[in-house]
């Protein structure tokens, strides 16, 4: 496997991020892999030194990587191009691997330090703005993957977001050929209870399978399978199956709950985007619990 060099965000502070990052650092180093830090390099320091972490830090003004040494991009200093430090971050920090050509790793961040000031969703979402790109969620897993066609919105916009999405259906399919995934078969979880029950609880189904019907000769390389009733369409997994879900909490139960190996991939970005499959996890900070062995499968993709 070729694994390209990584820029790695550090997001959150109050978060268990920076606890999974030098936990991680030995085996990163053994390994070889090739990575720097986005963040504030003054907060590494004293998160450093508060824990006696013996690493060498480096403050770099440029994308640079050497054996054994953590070197860190500080933000102190980077353009301010929103108005809220984490996302003026997440904007650089995607830059730097664009212009690098690395990929992008992005550690969990609170949601609310920055919805008070700037109208956000996710990264995920924030990423395909930047990038002027339909992008995608993908919960990448050693069972199954999954999608949600709608994300981080409330549940009384998902029937309309959802219809809206089905367009871009085509143009996320092609992203699996782009990516060189080993999907065979792509199982559409239905709307509503039951798959719709022929349009009796509603004619999202209706208009899902209709266009799985124009999918089906489009692709013929893949096995597309639904609308299938979500509850009990993990009954019996295939193998190399991703399942394309309605909304958020119908793609991630079942995936958080089946896989142990996660990871969140955005597809349809100018670079490769990773990010752990948990949050901030603030109710264990300094615990030493933490399981870095999502933040370990990002940099090894």
């Amino acid at each position: 496997m070729t694994r390209n060099s990584k820029v790695v965000y550090v997001g959150s502070y109050n978060s268990i991020n920076l606890e999974i990052i030098f936990k991680s650092l030995h085996f990163l180093f053994k390994k070889k892999i090739k990575f720097c830090l986005v963040g504030d390099i003054n907060k590494i320091l004293k998160y450093q030194k508060l824990h006696k972490l013996n690493y060498e830090i480096i403050r770099s003004e440029e994308f640079s990587f050497q054996k054994n040494k953590l070197y860190v991009f500080d933000t102190k200093n980077i353009l301010k191009k929103f108005k809220t430090k984490i996302l003026n971050e997440i904007y650089f920090s995607f830059y730097l691997a664009k212009k690098n050509n690395a990929d992008l790793v992005t550690m969990p961040i609170n949601k609310y330090e920055i919805k008070n000031n700037e109208n956000f969703n996710g990264i995920t979402e924030f990423l395909g703005k930047i990038n002027k790109n339909i992008s995608f969620m993908l919960m990448k897993g050693d069972v199954f993957s999954i999608i949600p066609l709608t994300t981080h919105i409330p549940l009384r916009n998902v029937s309309k977001e959802f219809k809206f999405n089905l367009k871009n259906l085509d143009v996320l399919i092609k992203n699996f050929d782009n990516n060189s995934f080993l999907f065979k078969n792509i199982i559409f979880l239905g709307f509503n209870p039951h798959a719709g029950e022929n349009g009796t609880l509603g004619d999202e189904d209706i208009l899902l399978k209709n266009k799985i019907i124009k999918l089906k000769r489009k692709f013929p390389s893949y096995k597309i399978l639904g609308p299938l009733s979500a509850d009990s369409a993990f009954k019996k997994i295939p193998k190399y199956s991703v399942y394309i879900a309605a909304y958020h909490d119908q793609a991630l139960i079942p995936f958080k709950l089946l896989n142990n190996n996660q990871i969140n991939m955005t597809l349809g970005l100018k670079v490769k985007r990773y990010s752990p499959a948990h949050g901030t996890a603030i109710d264990i900070i300094n615990k030493k619990v933490s399981d870095n062995s999502s933040f370990i499968q990002c940099m090894l993709n």
